[in-house]
C-alpha cells in the first residue's frame, strides 16, 4: 500500500496491488475513519461499502488488480472514489433482484445502495471510476 501525495489534507489515497490489497483497503479505510472522527455505525458503513466493492473487484474484475481508492471528509459526508484496471462495470446497471444464494451474492451491492449514492461512473483507457457520497449519521 501506498499514500499518494497529491491528495487534499482533508483527504486520503492509497494505491493497492497484490494479495493482501482487500485487507489494506479494510484497514486504510478504518484508519481514515479513526483519523476523522467518525462515529462507530458510520465508520462500520464506510469500512463496509469498501470490502464489498473491492472484494467484488478482485472476485469478477479481469485486470491486473491495480486498484486506487480515494477517501474525502466533508461536512455531512464522505466522498469516496475507486479506480481499477479490470473489467468495465457500472453498478448503477446491475439487476436489481441478481442473487446468487449460495454465496449472498447481490447482498453486497444492496448495502452499498443503501448506504451510499453512486456519484459517477467511468470506465476510460482500460480504468474504471466509481464515485459515491455517504451521508455522515453520527456527528
Amino acid at each position: 500500500m501506498m499514500a499518494s501525495r497529491e491528495s487534499p489534507p482533508e483527504g486520503q489515497r492509497n494505491d493497492f496491488v497484490g494479495p493482501n490489497t482487500l485487507g489494506d483497503a479494510v484497514s486504510a479505510t478504518r484508519r481514515f475513519a479513526m483519523d476523522h472522527g467518525l462515529g462507530s455505525r458510520d465508520r462500520a458503513h464506510l469500512c463496509i461499502i469498501v470490502e464489498e466493492l473491492i472484494a467484488n473487484l478482485i472476485e469478477h474484475g479481469s485486470g491486473g488488480r491495480q486498484i486506487a481508492l480515494d477517501l474525502a471528509r466533508q461536512p455531512a459526508s464522505i466522498a469516496l472514489a475507486i479506480e481499477d484496471d479490470g473489467a468495465a462495470f457500472d453498478p448503477r446497471n446491475a439487476p436489481a433482484n441478481a442473487v446468487i444464494p449460495a454465496r449472498g451474492g447481490g447482498a453486497g451491492l444492496r448495502l452499498v445502495s443503501a448506504w451510499s449514492r453512486i456519484v459517477d461512473y467511468r470506465s476510460t483507457n482500460g480504468r474504471n471510476r466509481l464515485e459515491l457520497e455517504m451521508p455522515l449519521t453520527e456527528r
